[in-house]
């Protein structure tokens, strides 16, 4: 398998973040890792990234991209319409995505969650095969929420499918994942980019993040959920900007625009991914970190 590759170069951690289909990007990265011979130490995951960690750790990355394609084509990808989107420019296209946004919203307001663990674990089981963390060829974690507490809380031992579903778990969307007493939902509250989960498996630390860029403001005309949204992902932006700062290096593919439920744009991502992955292992600032 490809990701016990031998290790021609200094070995990092990586700390995948998360995003959504935007997290597809850090397959590209692994494949240019994967090209280069650069092996790694081990990799840590919140949300989209702890999914594609544990994908391209059973399947290297030419069978996870496969997998990939293969969910969208079955249709197990969630459909959800950009509800930080701006202002729609008029026409029937925007007037369509205006009346599924406000279906959506009112789903929301009306059902408690989107989707049932049945549901989410079906998904998730489609990607990756039933293993323990312990038997993957690397170390891993996946970061997640105690719902609770608000604590970080860091997944390395147990169930594979049930760790990345703990660290996937938007709420809203799904309910908490229950864990050994605890109630774990989406690690990116707290941890968007696990740069400290990845710290505890070892240096050089490399995070690739696939963050969502703040949406544009209209403060004149924008309502209260806009408003509301914008200012939080402020806050988001400043906490990711600190996880950053921990980090050895900085991988980040240019997929920031895509929405997190735009799954049309896999191969978008991906490939954003690569040539993200080969800008940074051909600099030298790559080349200083990873000699």
């Amino acid at each position: 398998m490809t990701a016990t590759a031998p290790m021609l170069s200094a070995a990092p951690v990586l700390a995948l973040g998360g995003g959504g289909v935007r997290g597809l990007a850090h397959l590209g990265v692994l494949a240019e890792f994967e090209a280069a011979g650069v092996g790694l130490k081990g990799l840590a995951g919140t949300s989209s990234g702890a999914l594609m960690a544990a994908l391209w750790l059973t399947r290297g990355s030419v069978g996870a991209i496969a997998r990939v394609h293969e969910f969208v084509r079955a249709g197990l990808a969630i459909s959800m319409p950009d509800l930080a989107a701006g202002r729609a420019s008029g026409g029937w296209w925007a007037r369509l995505e205006r009346v599924r946004s406000l279906g959506l919203l009112a789903r929301l307001l009306l059902r408690r969650n989107l989707m049932s663990h049945h549901e989410m674990l079906r998904r998730i089981g489609f990607l990756l095969e039933d293993l323990q963390i312990e038997e993957l060829p690397l170390p891993f974690v996946a970061v997640a929420t105690d719902n609770a507490s608000g604590r970080e809380i860091r997944l390395r031992h147990g169930s594979v499918r049930l760790a990345v579903a703990a660290s996937s778990a938007m709420p809203g969307v799904v309910a908490p994942v229950h864990w050994d007493g605890l109630r774990l939902q989406d690690g990116g509250a707290v941890a968007e980019i696990p740069v400290a989960a990845a710290r505890e498996l070892g240096s050089p630390v490399v995070a690739v993040e696939v963050s969502e860029e703040l949406p544009t403001a209209d403060p004149d005309r924008d309502r209260l959920p806009r408003a509301m949204f914008r200012a939080a992902a402020m806050g988001w932006q400043a906490l990711r900007q600190r996880l950053l700062a921990e980090a050895d290096a900085v991988i980040a593919p240019a997929v920031n625009d895509l929405h997190w439920a735009d799954y049309g744009a896999v191969d978008h991502a991906v490939e954003a991914g690569r040539r993200a992955a080969r800008a940074f292992l051909a600099s030298e600032a790559g080349a200083r970190l990873l000699r």
